[in-house]
């Protein structure tokens, strides 16, 4: 296996465990351990490593080495600040392009979701539904830098929420998204995500607080 493919998919592997809340934060990621467990000398770990930290998912530091991060309030008022401005600037150029076939998947997506009691399966919903929501927009920029955005809170929402957490309104929500986007309405579109996203940084919020 050439040295790059296998960084990929060591990568791939570690990112997979990280979003499932595998590592609890602050869990330190030691090297040798890892190269241990998929068979493989340290390079292609450190590399993999540095990949992630790039994505925001690990953080290392010169004497602590790779760690899962914390998240703190602020970074998360900071991440959802970040996600309102580029997921409403996503759905803004999404709605006009969406098409019947494309509203049908993702009605569908969110009917799977409604009833969800996976916790991993139902954030893979989630991101699938978001995903089906600005595929359309032609913002390939964009939407890369919307999934190292929610990447970075994948593991919270496993330690922290469930999905019976708003479920109704989470819902309400992502049905209402559908209806704006079925009526090429994207005024409406981008005032429902608006609201949809800071009512779940709120809530974020709220399961930080002691």
């Amino acid at each position: 296996m050439k040295a790059s493919t296998t960084v990929d998919a060591v990568a791939a592997a570690l990112r997979s465990a990280l979003q499932a809340g595998r590592w609890a934060p602050g869990t330190a990621l030691r090297q040798e351990e890892l190269a241990a467990e998929f068979g493989v000398s340290r390079i292609p770990i450190r590399e993999a490593l540095t990949r992630l930290q790039a994505e925001g998912l690990i953080v290392v530091e010169r004497n602590r080495g790779a760690y899962v991060p914390l998240l703190t309030p602020a970074e998360v008022v900071e991440i959802f600040d970040l996600r309102v401005l580029l997921e409403t600037d996503a759905l803004r150029h999404a709605v006009p392009r969406h098409t019947p076939r494309s509203i049908r998947h993702l009605d569908a997506v969110q009917r799977d979701l409604d009833d969800e009691a996976d916790p991993a399966q139902w954030l893979a919903g989630d991101t699938a539904f978001h995903a089906a929501l600005y595929a359309p927009s032609q913002r390939r920029r964009t939407i890369e830098a919307i999934a190292t955005l929610r990447a970075a809170v994948s593991r919270f929402y496993l330690a922290h929420l469930s999905p019976s957490t708003r479920r109704d309104a989470w819902n309400h929500e992502h049905h209402a998204l559908v209806t704006a986007v079925a009526d090429a309405d994207a005024d409406r579109a981008v005032a429902t995500l608006t609201d949809h996203l800071r009512a779940t940084a709120a809530t974020a919020l709220a399961a930080l607080e002691p």
